[in-house]
């Protein structure tokens, strides 16, 4: 990732967690492929808005990183991350297989909302790609 750290002074989490690093571990738990780890990023009660999905709540999450989700493997390269407080947004790349086996690249932007304790409270996804 280019560019200045757009993270802030108040740590959330460990004390050494900034809003910059919450955003950036999700996405490494994601990619990784760990479905353990990245649901547990989630507070309990969490929301979940993604584009063909009904919103998710809480264990609706859970249940979407280990299996409902069509991707099977890849990686987000992101581009930006910038931070207001306890909300960020990410923009960037995803490039990988999903589970029908057909490769995909798709331009994405995401909003995250975190607590307190550093999990995320909000996410909403957005892609780049042909709706309307």
């Amino acid at each position: 990732m280019a560019g200045p750290d757009y993270g802030m002074s108040h740590c959330y989490g460990s004390p050494m967690a900034s809003v910059t690093e919450l955003v950036k571990r999700y996405y490494t738990t994601v990619d990784a492929g760990d479905a353990d780890a990245t649901s547990a990023l989630f507070a309990a009660d969490a929301s979940y808005d993604r584009p063909g999905y009904p919103t998710m709540v809480g264990q609706q999450i859970t249940d979407f990183y280990h299996g409902e989700r069509v991707i099977e493997s890849g990686a987000h390269s992101l581009q930006e991350i910038l931070v207001d407080g306890d909300r960020a947004s990410s923009r960037g790349v995803f490039s990988g297989r999903l589970k029908d086996g057909s490769e995909t690249s798709v331009g994405f932007a995401d909003f995250f909302l975190f607590d307190t304790e550093g999990l995320i409270a909000e996410r909403t996804t957005y892609f780049y790609q042909a709706a309307v």
